[in-house]
């Protein structure tokens, strides 16, 4: 028996990685950060293609892996649709690099992840936590924001030190892959009007789960290390305008960490490393369809999404709702407690400035920018999450 040789298939197969995730088999395209999760007769499907050109071949291995008959055409489309089978040309984007930054070689970013540095992250953690606990006067406040004569200064130096930590946050990420071997990009971009850090991970499902943890703990270990030497120079009593700014920080830092933790439902770190530990691969997804056919009514889209989700995630979900909806609790708080006073004290002070100070003063322009940047906290975040639902409904966005 003979079988036909597709060269144009087989070249198409050959551009995927297949590698095995412990639970499923990811099939990905690294140069285009694009990598679906599959049983292993999906993964036997790829390989006979990359090694024969043969759809029949493939179709007959893949049914004994299965045990039963499969649709090798229907896979091929379904490879197709995920973007996996697509020319590099088609659908490759030209993304950002820091070349100073790239040049760190694996073997000296290791040196940062291993036994003697996580020791030092945990006990720098431990040394917070003890500082917290014992000191009360030392636990942060929304009032530490303001650590400057003028709040629209203040508001300033908040920019200032989101982009510091922020860069450094990000690259810590990228070192801690680097040091794994994932070869992520570091990037600066920009979301509205604010500059952001990215770091794209999305290489490390190749990566065994078992050395993934300190890649998505490299961010939040780097900051504690940094709120660790905030809170000790604090310790040593510096005058009041020095212990102003640190207070400033450490509150910048702690909301931060907070966050990360709380962020569940908006794919933190935290998430990534939750994920990761209970071995999913879309739990965000499936925990949102969860709790949504809890409250209200499943489109028959979503339906059978959540039907084809896999068995694993869907059994986590059932859970993972719990801390899914008291991360949204925690940041509500946070807001409650922190952003909404800073604002409402930003709004006051600003008002109060443009009721007493002329057109064209300082005072006015310095009132005018916080208002600015009042408004692009509050109001762009809501505007960015309708744009993106849009889009989703669109089709435009995975």
């Amino acid at each position: 028996m003979t079988t036909s040789v597709d060269a144009g298939l087989r070249e198409r197969a050959a551009r995927l990685t297949v590698s095995f995730d412990g639970e499923a088999w990811i099939l990905g395209r690294p140069e285009l950060g694009v990598f679906v999760a599959v049983p292993e007769p999906g993964a036997v499907f790829v390989t006979t293609l990359q090694e024969t050109g043969s759809l029949a071949e493939a179709t007959a291995r893949a049914g004994e892996i299965a045990g039963e008959p499969v649709d090798g055409t229907d896979f091929v489309e379904g490879l197709t649709a995920a973007g996996l089978l697509d020319p590099p040309a088609e659908t490759a984007q030209v993304r950002g690099h820091i070349r100073w930054i790239e040049g760190v070689s694996p073997k000296a970013a290791a040196r940062l992840f291993g036994r003697v540095a996580w020791s030092f992250y945990a006990a720098a953690a431990l040394f917070v936590l003890g500082v917290l606990v014992s000191q009360p006067g030392l636990r942060p406040s929304w009032e530490d924001a303001v650590f400057l004569p003028s709040p629209g200064l203040s508001a300033f130096t908040w920019l200032l030190l989101g982009v510091v930590f922020g860069a450094v946050h990000e690259a810590w990420h990228w070192l801690a892959g680097r040091a794994v071997g994932v070869p992520a990009i570091f990037r600066v971009s920009y979301r509205g009007v604010y500059v952001v850090f990215e770091t794209d991970l999305t290489q490390i499902v190749t990566v065994p789960r078992n050395r993934r943890y300190g890649v998505y703990l490299a961010g939040m270990a780097v900051d504690t290390v940094v709120l660790a030497v905030t809170l000790a120079l604090r310790l040593l009593a510096p005058p009041a305008g020095v212990d102003g700014f640190l207070a400033a920080v450490a509150l910048f830092l702690i909301f931060g960490i907070v966050w990360q933790w709380a962020a569940l439902p908006l794919r933190s770190d935290s998430y990534a490393l939750l994920a990761n530990a209970l071995r999913c691969h879309n739990l965000y997804r499936t925990t949102w369809l969860t709790a949504k056919s809890r409250l209200f009514r499943l489109t028959e889209a979503e339906s059978a999404e959540l039907a084809e989700a896999g068995e694993r995630d869907r059994q986590i979900a059932r859970w993972f709702v719990v801390p899914y909806v008291a991360g949204i609790a925690v940041m509500a708080w946070m807001l409650v407690t922190v952003v909404l006073p800073l604002m409402i004290s930003l709004g006051g002070w600003g008002v109060a400035q443009f009721a007493g100070g002329a057109i064209g003063s300082a005072g006015f322009w310095e009132a005018l920018a916080v208002a600015v940047y009042i408004a692009a906290q509050l109001g762009l975040p809501p505007l960015l999450a309708l744009r993106e639902r849009r889009l989703r409904r669109a089709g435009a966005l995975l």
